[in-house]
């Protein structure tokens, strides 16, 4: 018999892959001049929003910027993401949604590094800005989204599911639109983001 050697351990294997995901990053940004330093990030701080990121804001600005935390790359129903993985991820909500989700650059940090990005800054209504159960139902219907009981998820048929629809990650516009703003889609083996529908607007 073979002597194939012991099995890798799962934990230093998905960490050597995010190590070398945030090296190729790091050299990406340097070649694109995108290499964030702290003085490169809008002025004010907000600190730490929900469990996946830091939130800055320029007084003047249109855009909100958000950085992963140091050596991190994004967390939800869907467990922890690659760099690689949370990238897609936001590729995959601006496609789905509309969003204009942007990648600024690679932020070194004493912790670690960080994936910042930006998107715009979305007024809310100003009276009821969080959406009902059913206005947010009602838009992912819309979108050709129904609710599987089983996995307790929202999925279509081009293989894409939604996790994280609460009504935190909502925001009822002045005109009543109901914006999806960190919503996490996931698509499945086997289907093709170029299959994906996308928002009609798109």
């Amino acid at each position: 018999m073979a002597d194939v050697g012991q099995p890798r351990d799962p934990v230093a294997e998905w960490e050597d892959r995010v190590s070398a995901q945030f090296k190729a990053l790091a050299s990406f940004a340097k070649s694109c001049g995108c290499s964030l330093k702290d003085r490169d990030l809008p002025s004010r701080a907000f600190g730490k929003s929900g469990r996946e990121h830091e939130v800055f804001h320029a007084g003047a600005g249109a855009r909100f910027w958000k950085s992963t935390f140091p050596g991190e790359s994004g967390f939800g129903q869907f467990g922890y993401y690659t760099p690689a993985g949370y990238l897609r991820r936001l590729r995959l909500s601006n496609r789905i949604f509309g969003d204009d989700v942007q990648f600024e650059g690679i932020w070194k940090r004493p912790g670690g590094l960080s994936i910042v990005t930006s998107q715009p800054f979305i007024q809310p209504h100003p009276v009821r800005f969080i959406p009902t159960e059913e206005e947010i139902h009602g838009l992912l219907h819309a979108l050709g989204f129904g609710y599987n009981d089983c996995l307790m998820l929202w999925e279509r048929g081009d293989g894409v599911q939604l996790a994280d629809t609460h009504d935190r990650n909502f925001i009822r516009a002045p005109d009543e639109t109901i914006i999806a703003i960190d919503v996490q889609p996931r698509l499945l083996p086997g289907h093709d983001f170029e299959a994906v529908i996308a928002v009609p607007s798109l």
